[in-house]
Parts: C-alpha cells; structure tokens; sequence
C-alpha cells in the first residue's frame, strides 16, 4: 500500500474521540430507529455515564422464536442488523431452509416481519444486510446446488412483507457472504480445500451480480471482514493448502491486493495443547478493532481441545498488517475439552461468532459462544483479553419442539452469532433453538 492503513489524521481523530466519549455514552435503546420512510431528522440523545467494564452485565431486552410455515422448531444461524438498527435478518440451517426479517425497533418487542422460504429447500445459513437499503444477501449452504441469493425487500419491487429474490448466482457454494460496507461489492468464500478462498462479485445491478474473479490460496476459505477505513479485508482459512489468516488491500474493493498473511502451521497446534493454552488451527473469523491496530481472529474446533480468539497487533506496537502479531489469547467461561465422535458435544465450548465493541476508554467483545451462550469479554488490554460476562440463551427452550437434526446438538443454549449496533448501542444474537435476542449493556446491580 502507498499510504499508511491507519492515517494520522484517523488516528487522531480517534484520539480526541475516545478521551471525549470516557465516562459517557449515548443511549442506544431510548430512541427508535426511523422508518424507511422518514426523512432524516436530528433527533435528541441522552447523555449517561459508562460503566466500567469490570461492573458491566448483559441485559437482555427481548427475544423471538421467529416461525416459517410450522411451529418453531429451531435451526436458526447467522444474524445481522442493519445500519441504521431498524431490521435484523437470520439465516437458517440443521433442518429449516430460508430467511427471516425482524423488525427491532422496539428491542424489548421483537416483530417477524416475513419469512422467506428457499425453493430449493435449501438452508440459508448466512445472511447480511446491504450497505444500499431494501437489500440483503443470503449463502446457499455448501451442501446444495447453488451459491447466493439477493433479496429485494424494498429496494425495488419488494417489500418488507412481500419480499422478492431478484438476483442468484447458481455456480459454486458458498459458506459466508460479505457485501463491501460502502460499495457495491460481494465478496464470498468457498470453503473448498481444492479452490481459492474467496471471490469477487460487482453487485451494482442486483439483479445480475457478476463475478470478477478469484483470489487468495486454495483452501476452505470460512469468513471475511471489511474495514472500510483502513481499506483492509481479512480472510481466515480453516483448512487446506493454508491455514491461518490473510490480508488485502482494498483500496481497490474489486481487486483485493494481498498484503500479509499468518500461517497457524508453524504455530502450537490444539492437538499438542491444553485447554486454555494458547494455540492454533481452524481460523474462524476475524475483525479490526475500529480504534487500534489490533485483530481479533476467532478460531473454531469441533472437538478435542475448543478453539479461542487470538488478539493481533497489525500497528498497534510491533506488528503490521504484513507482519501480525499475537499478543493475547482467551476461551470462553466453561470451556472444556469436547469428546470426539459425539456429535452432542460438537462444538460446543469452541469460540463462535463475535463483534467488537468500542466502550468509552475500554474495548469489548461480544460473543456467541455455543454452549456458553453470549459471552462479554474485556480486550483493553490486548494481551489480557478475559471473559466478565455471560448470558445463557436458552430462554424458551419449552416453547418449541427441536427437529432431529438440532436435537442432535444436545440442549440449549447454542450461541450461534453476537452482533453489535453501534448506532443504538444495541447487541443482537441468535441461538440455534432459541431464536433471536436482543441485549443492552448495563451496569450490574449492587
């Protein structure tokens, strides 16, 4: 790259930003999202005091048990919010097919909004909001013919209720999707260990998404994260020729540049360790702290010993984004070793989806964490990221009846994803039998 990732300017920016916001925050909930037809207006917040991050519990707000054309019966993965904290959409797999929208703009009273299923019968088990509004994508889960699907729900002819596929791609499988938060761009892994770890598609007409190429080493390529002001991606490698993380330059979003990469082969492998041990394999998924030069990658095992989330220094003292750096490690709460061949304890204490979430001074992670549920972790100081909260999202387990495919997990709860909203300050998760949350962070009682 011909300029620093990570401007002065930015950082200095920051600087001021976060001594400014120290011991004060908005308050995300106290106000609505506008709806798609309200101009933009200024509206007035509250100012409060942040807690400190050691005082600091997962409140939750609400919750749904989201329904297609039978009872609830589990089978929910990835979720979502879009920007503005009006709508999140979640995915499914293990026995359901399709996508749901939820309107959460009152988090504490969740409303389906519609339920949209796949004409394959085919699970969606990734789903992500465009950055244009009306438009989301959903992954065609690898097991079946196709790749993705655009979904139109008001960008054009569809709407919230009456939504349209308008554009698919039906070569290829992908696993993950991941729109350019700004652009016009699709990104999507293969998880393939016989092809490139990811490709690029040009989404400008959504009703036509053409592909402009493929990129990286091959292997099973999971997860991909955009900064969108570094103009940097990280794509982590669960297996294959490579695994380990690498990143790009996308200045130019249609034609990623490889800049640096970390190989977890010439690391400690889970096998040689113990739980809780620092190690490596498996890479999950990965995102930029939006104030510092760090990374957190989160790795995901299925057994044996569970994976955790590795802090990177990419500038933040010794590291770069050509050469990063681990200097902290951490596992979830409960984390124990999972017996292998059982598939009831299939990854149940491994590390999962997550979010970072910038708090005043401090730095935090929200996680879902399968059996441990939705996980608060404190990074601020990056070589000592450690767990301070947990909520166990099993609320509703005898409302509905799992399939024999979620049953086979064994019982909730079964974290799948943690999301952040920072325009609301507002975390949304999703659990595989319970459905989708809503929490805030708030101050533990004395």
């Amino acid at each position: 790259m011909t300029s620093s990732p990570d401007p002065p300017s930015r950082r200095r920016v920051l600087q001021l930003s976060g001594s400014v916001l120290a011991g004060i925050s908005l308050a995300g909930c106290s106000a609505s999202p506008k709806t798609d037809s309200e101009e933009e207006t200024t509206t007035t917040t509250t100012v409060k005091e942040r807690a400190n991050p050691n005082q600091l519990s997962l409140q939750k707000l609400g919750q749904t048990l989201p329904s297609g054309k039978s009872p609830p019966s589990g089978g929910y993965s990835e979720t979502d919010v879009r920007a503005d904290g009006r709508y999140a959409v979640l995915g499914t797999k293990w026995g359901i097919s399709g996508s749901y929208l939820v309107d959460i703009s009152d988090p504490t009273s969740l409303k389906q909004v519609h339920y949209l299923e796949n004409s394959n019968d085919a699970p969606n088990l990734d789903v992500k909001f465009d950055h244009r509004k009306g438009l989301y994508y959903r992954a065609i889960e690898e097991t079946w013919s196709g790749n993705f699907e655009i979904v139109d729900y008001g960008y054009d002819t569809g709407t919230p209720t009456n939504p349209k596929v308008i554009g698919s791609v039906s070569k290829g499988k992908s696993h993950n999707v991941t729109p350019h938060p700004t652009k016009s761009v699709l990104y999507t892994v293969n998880y393939d260990t016989n092809t490139n770890g990811f490709d690029v598609y040009d989404v400008t007409d959504p009703t036509a998404p053409r592909k402009l190429g493929e990129y990286g080493p091959q292997g099973a390529g999971h997860d991909i994260n955009v900064d969108p002001e570094r103009e940097v991606l990280c794509c982590a490698y669960q297996a294959g020729q490579f695994t380990g993380l690498v990143l790009y330059d996308v200045s130019k979003p249609r034609k990623p540049v490889e800049i640096g990469r970390f190989d977890y082969t010439k690391r400690k492998p889970y096998s040689e360790a113990r739980v809780g041990e620092e190690a490596f394999g498996a890479a999950h998924h990965g995102h930029f702290d939006p104030r510092r030069d760090l990374l957190v990658i989160g790795d995901e095992r299925p057994d044996g010993v569970p994976g955790g989330k590795h802090i990177f220094d990419v500038g933040w003292k010794d590291g770069s984004l050509k050469n990063p750096i681990p200097i902290g490690f951490t596992i979830s709460p409960n984390a124990r070793r999972m017996e292998n061949g059982n598939y009831a304890e299939r990854l149940d204490w491994t590390g999962h989806h997550f979010n970072i979430v910038p708090w005043g001074d401090a730095t935090l992670i929200v996680s879902a964490d399968w059996h441990d549920g939705v996980v608060l972790y404190d990074i601020t100081d990056p070589t000592n990221p450690h767990p301070i909260d947990q909520y166990p999202t099993a609320d509703g387990a005898n409302k509905m009846t799992p399939n024999d495919k979620v049953a086979q997990l064994g019982k909730p709860p079964m974290a799948w994803k943690a999301a952040y909203n920072a325009d609301r300050e507002l975390i949304v998760a999703s659990d595989s039998f319970t459905g989708l949350y809503t929490f805030e962070l708030a101050a533990q009682s004395q």
